[in-house]
């Protein structure tokens, strides 16, 4: 070989060393992701490109280090070539770029800024996550990734490629029942490079994607979302917070109610109330969110055919599985849905209204007080009046039922219904004959009645008998033919049945004024009865110096009561009174000694009468 051909020679060498590493981006040399390469650059080459091409996201590091006769910058495209990434141009041998990337392929823009020629070396490092990667892009709602409702997955967020940053994901939860969904996302400490913290937000949104339910922002590498939900998908962002580009595990976790929810949900109204058992429970959930709203109360409708004592009651888990204190209130509405009757707001887990019904359909709301959302029992107990109803709409003397003699009949006072208790019964009897009537009624221990005789006029009254206790007897001196009225109501008490029945003697008591009003006794008086001893009947004598109201009774000598002879308000003047020596209930008593007792205003006058059979 010549002299000249082997100069010839060394300039084409140097000429292809010169342009190998690539001078523009469809030339650009290839370096791996974890490779190194050499170069060098004079004024006829001074520009250089290279390739590095990632298969999944990481962190890419890219170094060049220079002979100390130049000075290169170094900047970093993305994958089309023009796109700016980053770049490093400070003075010295040194330049450094590097980028969170997503797979595909990159490029590096080597430029000397100073110095006349010499060569450099270029080295690719490249790491990356522990974690698997989500399937991407699951960016949007519309994208997101399906995460079960128990189940576990994993993610990476702050990779860069096609220029955009991936910095939120998105999965959905689908749920099929209520229940406490929990989802938690635990991050690398640190991104990639190892210099920053790396800290994961997480968002929840309801069924739509974009409304806001809940969110956990707390600095570290543990986010954790919750929130008790209806059947539904729903939707969780994690989103970076700060750091570069890392993974993250993500769990949800979903807990259901010990109880059984209402066959149909949007019982939220009266009008959409769900049906209740009688005699028997039925199980719901309140507090579970969907849609924008959150169940917090449920209506209930239950229906009675006869007068009853009703129990409603609630019984609720003690704490929802976010470990709050779960608190629910009852209250009971008329037959309208919206008038009040009762209700229930005590503290714990079981609240209970007790009401005494007429026939009718009533409504109960469930409403959540504390706590979040957990299930409850409500169970109602009907417990039937024993004795049969008069016929009701008998609170007025124009709608009276009949009474027969001899012949109980019974009734009910004390129950309720549309915005009204039934207080008071009217009977009405006709007298047969002018033979002295007895009514007498006997109550339910819950109740204490009274009953008021009145005239056939309706208006006027004869007398009455208030006394304490289950038994009240009044007795008139009738007009053959005529028709009486008997008023029975309810003086204390709740509610409760009770008997009545009339009869009737001819040697019953009667009352006659035997002095005008221009005789008036000076002051009270009870005289000795006549005959005495008697069989079967006595006379009673006494004088009133004062309208006052007056009660006779008679007395055994063990002190009980036999019978009440009268019981009214009457004007001065002087009054006898016939005892038949019969009991308040018409029974014949037995020879013996008796006490008689007048009693008028704060006064009382005792005689002591023989019966001898």
């Amino acid at each position: 070989m010549t002299r000249m051909s082997l100069i010839l020679a060394m300039l084409f060498l140097s000429f292809a060393l010169a342009f190998a590493q690539g001078s523009s981006i469809a030339t650009a040399a290839a370096v791996s992701p974890n490779g190194s390469a050499g170069g060098s650059m004079n004024d006829a080459s001074k520009d250089h490109y290279w390739k590095v091409t990632t298969t999944a996201d990481g962190y890419l590091r890219i170094q060049i280090t220079s002979a100390s006769t130049i000075d290169i910058d170094v900047t970093l495209y993305d994958n089309d070539g023009t796109t700016f990434i980053t770049s490093h141009s400070e003075t010295g041998t040194y330049s450094e770029v590097f980028g969170f990337l997503k797979p595909g392929t990159y490029y590096v823009y080597a430029r000397r800024w100073t110095g006349t020629s010499g060569s450099y070396t270029i080295t690719s490092t490249f790491a990356s996550p522990s974690r698997a990667v989500d399937q991407e892009p699951n960016d949007t709602p519309a994208s997101a990734l399906t995460l079960g409702p128990t189940g576990t997955s994993t993610g990476h967020v702050g990779f860069y490629g096609a220029a955009k940053t991936d910095v939120e994901d998105y999965w959905s939860i689908t749920t099929r029942e209520d229940g406490w969904l929990r989802v938690q996302v635990r991050s690398d400490s640190l991104d990639l490079r190892g210099d920053q913290k790396l800290d994961l937000d997480l968002t929840m949104y309801d069924i739509n994607g974009t409304s806001y339910i809940t969110s956990d922002s707390r600095s570290g590498t543990f986010s954790q979302v919750d929130a008790f939900l209806r059947p539904g998908t729903y939707f969780v962002r994690v989103s970076r917070w700060t750091g570069r580009g890392g993974s993250y595990d993500i769990k949800s976790e979903f807990f259901t109610p010990p109880l059984a929810n209402e066959a149909t949900e949007g019982n939220d109204t009266y009008q959409t109330a769900s049906t209740a058992v009688i005699n028997g429970s039925v199980t719901g959930h309140l507090g579970y969110f969907s849609n924008g709203s959150t169940d917090t109360q449920d209506y209930w409708k239950f229906t009675f055919a006869g007068d009853g004592k009703v129990s409603v009651r609630v019984t609720s888990d003690s704490l929802d599985r976010s470990d709050a204190k779960y608190d629910l209130d009852l209250t009971l509405f008329d037959i309208n849905g919206t008038t009040f009757l009762t209700s229930d707001s005590r503290s714990g887990t079981i609240s209970e209204c007790i009401v005494y019904l007429r026939p009718g359909i009533y409504f109960a709301r469930v409403n959540r007080w504390t706590g979040n959302g957990a299930s409850y029992t409500l169970r109602i107990t009907h417990t039937p009046q024993a004795r049969a109803n008069d016929v009701e709409g008998n609170d007025w003397f124009a709608s009276a039922t009949t009474l027969a003699f001899n012949s109980a009949s019974t009734g009910h006072l004390g129950y309720y219904s549309n915005s009204s208790t039934d207080m008071r019964d009217l009977w009405r009897l006709v007298a047969p004959s002018s033979d002295s009537i007895y009514v007498h009624v006997s109550s339910d221990s819950t109740v204490d009645l009274d009953v008021t005789a009145f005239a056939p006029d309706s208006v006027s009254f004869i007398t009455s008998d208030s006394r304490s206790g289950i038994y009240s007897r009044v007795g008139i001196k009738p007009t053959a033919g005529a028709a009486y009225y008997f008023r029975v109501n309810l003086w204390t008490g709740t509610a409760g049945g009770y008997s009545i029945i009339a009869t009737r003697s001819s040697l019953a008591v009667g009352v006659e004024k035997i002095s005008d009003d221009r005789l008036v006794p000076i002051r009270l008086t009870l005289d000795q009865n006549y005959p005495n001893p008697f069989n079967p009947t006595t006379t009673i004598q006494y004088g009133l110096p004062e309208t006052q109201s007056v009660r006779i009774t008679i007395y055994s000598v063990l002190g009980q009561e036999i019978a009440v002879l009268l019981n009214a308000v009457q004007s001065p003047g002087s009054y006898r009174v016939v005892w038949n020596s019969k009991d308040s209930r018409g029974a014949e008593m037995s020879s013996g000694m008796y006490f008689i007792r007048l009693q008028a205003g704060n006064t009382q006058l005792v005689r002591k009468a023989m019966l001898l059979r």
